[in-house]
């Protein structure tokens, strides 16, 4: 379920609340074709069963709702250019308004390489562990797996299901309060470490480290992202057109609304091309 209008400046990505010192007035709809770029925060939440082409429909389809809202005015779907031309520059969606018209890009932008292919393994790995493991844990753990070693693992998921369930066990009843123990299997191709927080709950949360240095990587995934939806909208934003960059990422683990608006500032600090709107 998408959130109202009037929550729109409360959320970002799929990360959590923003925080309440960042005025709404900061994200007023720009006055003109070449206006300073501004970021919507929004949070939209990727079902692990819709397709990609129904949640980047949903999502459009919000934005949308906001610069109507914002406009005053309704805005719909004049046309498809990507798919009506078929060329490298067609932009996906153009909207038009009364007095207002837009070409549109979206796109999903991946934390790191790999990051959404790894996500749907992670998934399918190791958050039935964490329902088996529900109210049978002396506290509150942390169980992080290698990015690295996971993406290229391969082993029979209900297996390796009674494993780490198995390890984790073990080990959680020998661990103090802010110790951290290494956990290996002859049986899996991937090693685990285990955390203690604390012993006022009873449960695991999972959590996936990468490789490299995550600032880097997502400032250039970000990068990406403009190198490739910035000519497409440069070519179809004349004519008063204001042009529109929606960027989705729902990484909850490594990115959030703070550290995806300094990649995005920094990748904009770089460009000759400035969308008028990023939302």
């Amino acid at each position: 379920m998408r959130p109202n209008i009037s929550d729109t400046m409360n959320v970002f990505g799929s990360s959590g609340v923003m925080p309440s010192n960042i005025p709404r007035a900061s994200a007023a709809a720009p006055t003109s074709p070449r206006a300073t770029p501004i970021v919507v925060r929004i949070k939209l939440l990727r079902s692990t069963r819709a397709t990609i082409t129904s949640v980047q429909e949903e999502v459009c389809e919000f934005v949308r709702e906001i610069l109507a809202a914002r406009a005053g005015e309704q805005l719909s779907i004049a046309s498809r250019p990507e798919l009506d031309h078929r060329n490298a520059t067609a932009v996906e969606e153009l909207w038009d308004g009364p007095s207002h018209r837009y070409p549109v890009e979206h796109t999903r932008v991946e934390s790191f390489a790999g990051q959404v292919a790894n996500i749907a393994k992670i998934r399918q790995l190791l958050p039935p562990v964490k329902e088996m493991l529900a109210g049978r844990l002396p506290g509150y753990f942390v169980l992080a797996v290698r990015e690295s070693e996971t993406a290229a693992a391969r082993v029979n998921f209900d297996f390796a299901h009674g494993e780490v369930e198995r390890l984790v066990l073990d080990a959680a009843e020998t661990l103090a309060v802010g110790e951290t123990v290494t956990l290996r299997s002859e049986r899996l191709p991937f090693e685990m470490r285990l955390h203690l927080c604390h012993m006022n709950d009873s449960s695991i949360v999972l959590y996936s480290d990468i490789e490299g240095d995550a600032e880097t990587l997502r400032a250039e995934r970000f990068r990406r992202a403009f190198d490739d939806k910035c000519p497409k909208l440069a070519a179809w934003s004349s004519g008063g057109r204001t042009s529109v960059l929606v960027l989705e990422c729902d990484d909850f683990q490594h990115a959030n609304f703070n550290v995806s608006f300094v990649a995005v500032e920094k990748v904009l600090a770089e460009s000759g091309y400035r969308p008028d709107v990023i939302v």
